[in-house]
């Protein structure tokens, strides 16, 4: 599958599992909503498994832009913020935060499913975030 394909296969509710390397456990959901053709709105919303009392959100911008696909994070200082360009060509790239090194793996994608990859990296960091999503009315 291309990356367009999986694009426009993206606007439905999505549930996800997320496993991070200092031994958390998420799950929650993702709704992509359709702007356009060219952008997504999309919000994530989810609880730690052991502490389901202890919840968590976040919103995103999702573009495409001529052969390759731009997330952009809620930030509340800043609006929307530029993180990642995923291509056919590049399925990973990295967005500086500081010190900080965020690099985003695409790892796997259907119209069913998707798994990515955010290792973070810095002086005082060193993380996995491995995140399995799948359609929710599949």
């Amino acid at each position: 599958m291309k990356l367009i394909d999986f694009w426009q296969c993206l606007p439905e509710s999505w549930s996800f599992e997320r496993e991070v390397s200092n031994g958390l456990h998420q799950t929650g959901s993702l709704d992509v909503i359709k702007i356009n053709n060219e952008s997504y709105e999309v919000c994530e919303q989810g609880a730690y498994k052991n502490n389901l009392a202890q919840t968590f959100f976040r919103n995103y911008n999702f573009f495409w832009n001529s052969d390759s696909w731009h997330i952009h994070g809620a930030n509340p200082k800043n609006g929307y913020v530029f993180l990642y360009k995923i291509s056919d060509n590049s399925l990973s790239n990295v967005h500086h935060c500081g010190a900080d090194n965020y690099l985003f793996e695409l790892l796997e994608f259907g119209q069913h499913g998707w798994k990515s990859a955010t290792t973070i990296t810095g002086p005082c960091k060193n993380l996995k975030i491995t995140t399995n999503y799948k359609l929710t009315n599949f």
